[in-house]
C-alpha cells in the first residue's frame, strides 16, 4: 500500500471531533492521525513525523504549547495550527510563540478546518519547491564554475556570459577534456533557459543505428523493440538546451535533419505522421579542426554555418598552467572525503605544471583522486607519481629543460618509494609496474631501504 503523501496529525481530547475530521479529511493524498493526550502524540510523532498539525491548547495531561518541540524536533517544517475553546489574545501570542502558523476557535466548521489544513499544505509544497530550487542553484553553481584566473580561461568567461545573454547556437571547439561540456552547462545555467532541462548526447557514443531515434524519439511499432512511444532529446531539451558533443561523429544523413530542425523548429518522431513544434537552444562541440572536417564531408559546411554563430575556443591546460593549483584544490575539494584530505606534498605543484596534460582537466582530475585514494593517513599527497615516467615536458610549452628518459623514470621512482615510507608492494602499484620490475630498477642501497609489504 502507497503511503499519502501528507500526514495531519489531529492532537484534541475530543476523540468525536478528531474521528469526524479523519472521515472527512482523509485521502489518498493524505493521512489523519489522531491523539487524546501529550504523550500520544510525542509518540506518534516519533514514528510518524506530521506534516500538519491541530493542535488543541488543553489537553489532559499538560498544555498543547509543551508539544511545540517534539513536533518540530519530529519534521521541522511541520505546520502547527492551534485550536482552543478559550480563544483570547494571550492564547494567541502563546500559540505565535510556540511556533503556530494559525490558530482557530472552538467549535469550528469542518470547512474552516479544511481551508486551513489546504493552506499549511500549499505552503509546504511551496517550501519544498523553493528548496529543490535552492539545491538545484547550488549544485549549477559547483558543476559550472569556470576554474582559473588565466588569460585564456577569462576569454572563455567573457563568452560565456555573452551566449547566456542570447539564444544564438554556440559551437565550442578544444581538444577532448578540457572541458567543453561544462562549459555548455555554464552558458545553459547562466541563461533564461536555466529552469529547463540540459540535454545532451556524446554523438560517437550512440550507434549510427540508434542516433535517430534517440534524437527524435519514435512512435510505438516504429520497429522491432519499439513497445511504447517515446520522445526524443529534442522533445526532452523544450524550453531548455540540447548539447551535441563530437557532432563531427553524426551519421551526415542525419546531419541533414538536424539543419532542419534547426530551420524549422519541427520535429517528426521516427514512426509518426505528425510533426511537432519544439522550442531549444542549441550548443555542439567538436575536438578536431572544424575546417578539416569540413573539407574531408565529416561536417556538413550548412550544418557548419548554422552551428557556427558563437564559438567558444577551450584552450587546453598546458596553456592554462598557472591554473593547474586553483583546478587541484578544486578538484580535491569535490573528491571523496576531500575535507579531510592533507595537503599536496612539496613541490608537487610545480610537477604538475611541468606535465603536457595530454588528457586535459580529465586527466589531471584523475591523476588526483588516484593519490587521494591510495594516500595512507598524514602522509602528503603525491599526485605525480601517477604521471607517466616516459612523457617528458615540452620544452617550448614548459620553459623548462628536457629531462632524459631515465632521469624522469628514476624521478618517479623515487617519489613513489618516498610516499608509501619505502613500501616496495605499494610503491609498484602506484608505477603500475611489477614488484621485480620496481626492485631491478633500484640501486642496491634504494633496495636495503625497502620492504614488500
Amino acid at each position: 500500500m502507497i503511503k499519502p503523501a501528507r500526514t495531519l496529525l489531529v492532537v484534541d481530547d475530543d476523540r468525536l471531533f478528531g474521528e469526524a475530521l479523519r472521515a472527512d479529511f482523509a485521502s489518498d493524498e493524505l493521512e489523519v492521525v489522531l491523539a487524546t493526550s501529550c504523550a500520544e502524540a510525542v509518540q506518534i510523532c516519533r514514528e510518524t513525523p506530521p506534516d500538519v498539525v491541530l493542535l488543541d491548547q488543553r489537553l489532559p495531561d499538560g498544555a498543547g504549547a509543551s508539544l511545540c518541540p517534539a513536533i518540530l524536533a519530529a519534521n521541522e517544517r511541520a505546520k502547527i495550527v492551534f485550536a482552543t475553546a478559550h480563544p483570547s489574545f494571550e492564547n494567541a501570542l502563546e500559540a505565535v510563540r510556540a511556533g503556530a502558523v494559525d490558530y482557530v476557535s472552538k467549535p469550528c466548521e469542518l470547512e474552516q478546518v479544511r481551508m486551513i489544513v489546504s493552506r499549511c499544505i500549499r505552503l509546504l509544497d511551496l517550501e519544498r519547491a523553493e528548496s529543490r530550487e535552492s539545491r538545484r542553484r547550488e549544485v549549477e553553481a559547483r558543476e559550472t564554475k569556470l576554474v582559473g584566473e588565466s588569460a585564456g580561461l577569462a576569454e572563455v568567461a567573457r563568452l560565456v556570459e555573452l551566449a547566456a545573454a542570447s539564444d544564438v547556437p554556440v559551437l565550442l571547439t578544444g581538444e577532448t577534456g578540457t572541458g567543453k561540456s561544462l562549459v555548455a552547462r555554464a552558458i545553459h545555467y547562466r541563461s533564461a533557459r536555466s529552469r529547463g532541462e540540459f540535454v545532451s548526447l556524446n554523438c560517437a557514443a550512440v550507434p549510427e543505428t540508434l542516433i535517430e531515434a534517440e534524437l527524435f524519439g519514435h512512435e510505438k511499432g516504429a520497429f522491432t523493440g519499439a513497445a511504447t512511444s517515446r520522445e526524443g532529446l529534442f522533445e526532452l531539451a523544450e524550453r531548455g538546451s540540447l548539447f551535441l558533443d563530437e557532432i563531427g561523429d553524426m551519421p551526415p544523413a542525419l546531419q541533414g535533419r538536424l539543419l532542419t530542425v534547426l530551420e524549422d523548429r519541427l520535429v517528426r518522431r521516427v514512426g509518426g505522421r505528425v510533426a511537432r513544434r519544439v522550442d531549444f537552444r542549441i550548443m555542439a562541440a567538436t575536438n578536431v579542426d572544424v575546417a578539416d572536417a569540413v573539407s574531408a564531408r565529416r561536417l556538413r559546411q550548412d550544418l557548419y554555418y548554422r552551428l557556427d554563430v558563437l564559438r567558444i575556443e577551450v584552450p587546453p591546460l598546458r596553456q592554462r598552467r598557472d591554473d593547474i593549483p586553483e583546478l587541484a584544490r578544486h578538484f580535491l575539494a569535490s573528491a571523496p572525503g576531500g575535507a579531510s584530505l592533507p595537503p599536496l606534498a612539496a613541490g608537487e605543484i610545480e610537477r604538475l605544471k611541468a606535465h603536457d596534460w595530454p588528457g586535459n582537466l580529465r586527466e589531471l582530475r584523475n591523476v588526483l583522486e588516484r593519490a587521494a585514494l591510495v594516500r595512507r593517513s598524514g602522509e602528503p599527497l603525491h599526485p605525480s607519481v601517477f604521471l607517466p615516467a616516459d612523457r617528458v615536458p615540452h620544452p617550448a610549452a614548459s620553459g623548462a629543460p628536457v629531462s632524459s628518459l631515465a632521469d624522469v623514470e628514476a624521478r618517479a621512482i623515487r617519489e613513489a618509494v618516498a610516499a608509501t615510507e619505502g613500501n616496495l608492494t605499494r610503491a609498484a602499484q602506484l608505477l603500475g609496474v611489477s614488484v621485480s620490475t620496481l626492485r631491478r630498477k633500484l640501486s642496491p642501497e634504494e633496495r636495503r631501504a625497502t620492504r614488500s609489504n
